[in-house]
């Protein structure tokens, strides 16, 4: 019964979220909840810059004000972080606060004050191709690709513990969620890394990206935990042919041809996949939203789904 009232409540709440048709990249963020605040969380901002010092982050942090459970909070590890902080909606944050376990909830954002970093993204959030430099260039155009194990490295060894400095959490509970390219991340980290989180959540992931670099990774992956679970969610975009309109004609050439490298049941066949390698998987449809719009959708059962089991 609670996972019933937990799902409706998911999907009442849900229907609250303000979501695009497509990401508008020069979209500013504006004033947000952890400017405003909301009942039940407070904020605290940590600023963290790569190993190379060419790029920096900046994560919003929503810690809860109640008491922590025993074993101490679970931690949900948000990508796209100025983006999901515009559209994780207060009623969602009040309602998690009165959970239990309510989860800390970190937004990772690159240091500036656009929704979407297109270019600083599509690095941080693609693995490494197999060639030298000349190989990692993004198939959308001029952008770098290759650099989602620096990434993930700062994720775990300096992210982690300044967020556990900040309260008490579970680290057996770290969460993982990203859309689009930074679903590729979070496949990439499951196969490379399937240690660093319990929980990994990819909204409409960009399969297509990489010319099969993800399927290789998927082939050669270790076995993951008992407890180690994949969430999959699938809008209308997860089989469109057709790129965003607005743009010019090369680069929505370059767009369609790169999405129509993967078949439109990529996803599906990849959850088969990995459950019959004994992976606990969930494909979770978005009926009617677009690519852009399952960003927004699939935030409140992500993070509602880290509170079940309480």
């Amino acid at each position: 019964m609670r996972r019933l009232l937990s799902c409706l409540l998911s999907v009442a709440l849900l229907m609250l979220q303000p979501v695009a048709a497509q990401p508008n990249l020069a979209q500013r963020i504006g004033t947000t909840l952890a400017d405003t605040g909301v009942p039940g969380y407070r904020f605290a901002t940590l600023r963290l810059s790569s190993a190379d010092g060419e790029r920096h982050y900046r994560l919003r942090v929503a810690l809860p004000t109640g008491p922590a459970p025993a074993g101490g909070h679970p931690v949900a590890w948000l990508l796209d972080g100025n983006a999901a902080l515009m559209d994780v909606g207060a009623a969602t944050l009040s309602e998690l606060a009165r959970r239990p376990a309510a989860p800390v909830i970190v937004f990772v954002a690159h240091d500036n004050d656009l929704r979407i970093d297109g270019a600083a993204r599509a690095f941080d959030y693609t693995p490494r191709r197999p060639g030298g430099d000349a190989a990692q260039r993004d198939p959308l155009g001029s952008r770098r690709n290759g650099g989602a194990d620096a990434f993930l490295d700062l994720i775990t060894t300096q992210a982690m513990p300044q967020v556990a400095a900040l309260a008490p959490v579970d680290p057996a509970r770290q969460a993982l969620w990203g859309h689009s390219y930074g679903g590729v991340f979070v496949l990439h980290a499951l196969f490379t890394r399937p240690q660093a989180f319990a929980d990994y959540g990819a909204a409409d992931p960009s399969l297509w990206w990489g010319d099969g670099q993800l399927a290789r990774e998927e082939a050669a992956a270790a076995a993951w935990s008992a407890r180690t679970r994949l969430r999959l969610w699938l809008g209308a975009g997860a089989g469109e042919r057709q790129p965003p309109a607005g743009r010019d004609a090369a680069r929505l050439e370059i767009m369609q041809r790169a999405r129509q490298s993967a078949p439109p049941d990529a996803a599906p066949a990849l959850a088969a996949r990995l459950r019959h390698r004994g992976l606990a998987v969930e494909v979770l449809d978005l009926p009617g939203l677009s690519h852009g719009q399952t960003l927004g959708a699939s935030l409140p059962p992500f993070l509602f789904g880290l509170t079940q089991g309480e």
